[in-house]
C-alpha cells in the first residue's frame, strides 16, 4: 500500500524548495524542474501539486503570506489605534531571510503579469488588499489627506523592493526605512487627530 501523503506538508516542502533555488540560482532558475530536482524526485512530485510555473510561484508566496499576516496581526494588536499605519510600515519593511528571495518572487509576478493569468490576479489582489490595509490605517492614524499618505506609502514601499534588488549595498533596510519614515512624517495630520508620534 503506498504511503498516504500530506498535500499541505508537500506543498509547505515544495514551497521551501522553491525558495531554495530562488535563493541559490535567483528567480528567474524557479522551475518545475528546478524544483523537483532540489526535492529530489521527479518533476511529477511538483506537478501533482503544481501544474505551471506561475502556480509553483503563487505556492512560494502563499506559504510566505501566511507567516507575513499573522507577523502583521501581531504588530498591530499591540499598537494603539493611531500607531497602527506605523506599524503597517514597519511590517513591511522588516527583513527575514526569506523575504529578499520572497520579494524577488513578487517581481518576477510583475515582470510575467501580462502573460500569465493566474499570476496577474493574484497581483491585483494582494495590491487591492495592501491598498486597502494602507488606507485604513492612514484614516486611523488622522492624517489630513488619507488617501494621499496611503498612496504615497504604497508607492515608497513597493519601490523600496526595486531599490533593494536593484543595489542592495546603497538600499539596505536600514536606509530604505530611515527614507520612507522621514517622508512619511512630513505628512500632515489633522487639527483634531493626534499628534504625530517619533
Amino acid at each position: 500500500m503506498p504511503r498516504e501523503v500530506d498535500a499541505d506538508q508537500r506543498l509547505a516542502d515544495i514551497a521551501a524548495a522553491t525558495i531554495r533555488v530562488a535563493r541559490s540560482a535567483g528567480s528567474h532558475a524557479v522551475t518545475i524542474r528546478s524544483v523537483a530536482r532540489e526535492l529530489g524526485g521527479s518533476t511529477t512530485l511538483v506537478t501533482n501539486y503544481l501544474p505551471s510555473r506561475a502556480a509553483l510561484i503563487l505556492n512560494a508566496l502563499d506559504h510566505g503570506r501566511d507567516r507575513w499576516q499573522a507577523a502583521l496581526d501581531e504588530s498591530l494588536a499591540r499598537a494603539a489605534t493611531a500607531d497602527r499605519f506605523a506599524a503597517v510600515i514597519e511590517w513591511s519593511l522588516t527583513t527575514g531571510p526569506d523575504e529578499p528571495v520572497l520579494r524577488a518572487l513578487i517581481l518576477e509576478i510583475v515582470a510575467n503579469a501580462d502573460r500569465e493569468p493566474d499570476l496577474r490576479l493574484s497581483l491585483q489582489r494582494e495590491t487591492t488588499a495592501f491598498q486597502r490595509l494602507l488606507l485604513d490605517e492612514a484614516r486611523n492614524a488622522a492624517y489630513a489627506d488619507p488617501e494621499h499618505v496611503a498612496g504615497l506609502a504604497y508607492l515608497l514601499v513597493r519601490g523600496s523592493y526595486f531599490a533593494g534588488m536593484e543595489d542592495p549595498a546603497r538600499w539596505d533596510e536600514s536606509e530604505l526605512r530611515e527614507v520612507i519614515q522621514a517622508a512619511l512624517a512630513e505628512q500632515p495630520r489633522s487639527n483634531s487627530g493626534h499628534q504625530r508620534t517619533t
